[in-house]
Formats: C-alpha cells, sequence, structure tokens
C-alpha cells in the first residue's frame, strides 16, 4: 500500500514540474479553461435554441450587427441538410472546444442525433461551430463560418 501511494505522490510531482517545465501558468490554465467552459455552454444554449425552435433568441448568440439580419432557418437548413419544419433534434453533445493560443478565437465540436420527420430518418451529422471573443460583447458565434 506504502509503495503505491508513494508511487502516486511521485507521478503528481512529476505532472506538476512538467507542467511548470513546459511554462503555463496555473492563472492561464484557469483562463482557458474558463473560456472553453463558456464555450460549450453556449454551444450548448444555442442548440437547445435550436431543438426548441425558438430562432429569435439563437440570432442572439452573433453579434448585435449581424443579429438582425441573421436568418437561422436558412442557416439550419444549410448546415443539417433540412427544411426547419422537419428537422428534430433529439439529441446533441458538445464535445472538444477548443480555444487558440490568443484566447480570441474558438471552436466546439457538436455530435447530434437528429430525425428527418418528413422521411422518418435518422442522422448524426458531426458540426463544428465557431466563435470570437469580442472585447464588449464576449463570445459571438460565427455560424455563417461555420458552414462554409
Amino acid at each position: 500500500m506504502k509503495k503505491i501511494l508513494l508511487l502516486f505522490l511521485l507521478l503528481s510531482v512529476g505532472a506538476v514540474a512538467l507542467f511548470a517545465a513546459k511554462g503555463h501558468s496555473p492563472v492561464a490554465f484557469t483562463a482557458r479553461s474558463r473560456d472553453e467552459a463558456d464555450v460549450q455552454r453556449l454551444t450548448g444554449s444555442f442548440f437547445e435554441d435550436l431543438k426548441f425552435k425558438d430562432f429569435t433568441r439563437a440570432a442572439s448568440y452573433h453579434s448585435a450587427e449581424v443579429r438582425k439580419k441573421v436568418n437561422i432557418p436558412e442557416l439550419i437548413e444549410r448546415l443539417f441538410q433540412v427544411k426547419p419544419e422537419f428537422l428534430d433534434i433529439m439529441r446533441y453533445d458538445v464535445r472538444a472546444p477548443e480555444v487558440d493560443s490568443t484566447g480570441r478565437r474558438a471552436r466546439a465540436k457538436v455530435h447530434c442525433v437528429i430525425k428527418v420527420l418528413n422521411a422518418n430518418e435518422i442522422k448524426e451529422p458531426d458540426v463544428i461551430i465557431y466563435w470570437f471573443k469580442d472585447p464588449t460583447e464576449g463570445w459571438i458565434m460565427e455560424l455563417e463560418s461555420s458552414l462554409r
């Protein structure tokens, strides 16, 4: 038992030393983790809005200037290749949110299980949603760039 405890302690010290040797500060790591958590939460909230067809709220993740002219139903059709009225988002899982080294750009991969109502067909598309951090508005979605 003492050997296992000693091994665990040595591995923990080694991991901390390796982390420090690579030049990462715990503060920067915490900030990046917070941003990744924000991106994951916002992406999940966006997909919940899509699931319940709240297109006005789904548009609110865009910048203020884009928000007024964004056409969420058209973007949904481009994203899922299904007309919004036939789309039933059954489940979604936000996976692997990433923030770049500058902390200004992010992306989140989302695995969806959707049902195409008029075809009684189940699909499982994977999509990537891109975000950028605006100094005044916070994390802003770039859904148009996600569709290119």
